[in-house]
């Protein structure tokens, strides 16, 4: 579903409140894979990597889609 003439993603109803939910998801998670491996020998990184994997591919799932309108004339 494409944005409406001369919005953005960002401004469609629910956009933004989905990305910041997002990103308080991710900030939660991040936290608590470092507060239960505090004070004991846990390795958080394996938790840590996963979730910049998401981000990461999350990230360009956006750049994608946003550049695709633009991409596809250009292939063709």
């Amino acid at each position: 579903m494409e944005p409406a003439a001369g919005r953005t993603a960002a401004e469609e109803p629910g956009g933004a409140a989905a990305d910041v939910a997002g990103a308080v998801v991710f900030g939660c998670c991040a936290a608590w894979a470092l507060i239960t491996a505090a004070g004991r020998e846990a390795r958080p990184e394996g938790v840590l990597l996963a979730l910049l994997a998401v981000a990461a591919g999350y990230a360009l799932g956006r750049i994608g889609g946003a550049l695709l309108p633009v991409a596809a004339p250009v292939l063709a």
